[in-house]
């Protein structure tokens, strides 16, 4: 007689935020803001009102694309030099290649402080 098929096993998602996730997101973020509306991520948010590393601005803010919408043919136009294109495109994937490298690296350090800071903790938080 054949055997019957087990149920499937039922995976749950991963509740908890992976820190060098967000960190990773947040470089290819700049990389893009950075190339094309020259500000940092925080700052095109929020505009002046977040922490700043830069004195002085320059950049174009999402709250003065909201006040002077003809700033969107100025992104528009950086947008489509094919110079910063070329750039974003080299910079976002040595920045894939280097974090999933560095992951691959240090996975062992990473595991370790999970299992022994951050799971104690019950943060909901992952390196």
């Amino acid at each position: 007689m054949a055997r019957r098929k087990a149920a499937a096993r039922r995976r749950s998602s991963p509740r908890g935020i992976k820190l060098l996730n967000v960190a990773e997101g947040f470089v290819q973020a700049n990389i893009v803001t950075q190339t094309l509306m020259d500000v940092d991520p925080i700052r095109f948010l929020v505009g002046d009102a977040g922490p700043t590393l830069m004195v002085g601005g320059g950049g174009i803010s999402l709250l003065e694309i909201a006040k002077r919408p003809e700033l969107l043919t100025a992104i528009g136009a950086r947008a489509m030099n094919p110079e910063n294109i070329i750039n974003i495109a080299v910079k976002s994937a040595v920045a894939n290649v280097s974090f999933r490298l560095a992951k691959r690296a240090l996975r062992r350090p990473v595991n370790l402080l999970n299992r022994q800071i951050f799971k104690p903790l019950a943060l909901g938080v992952r390196l």
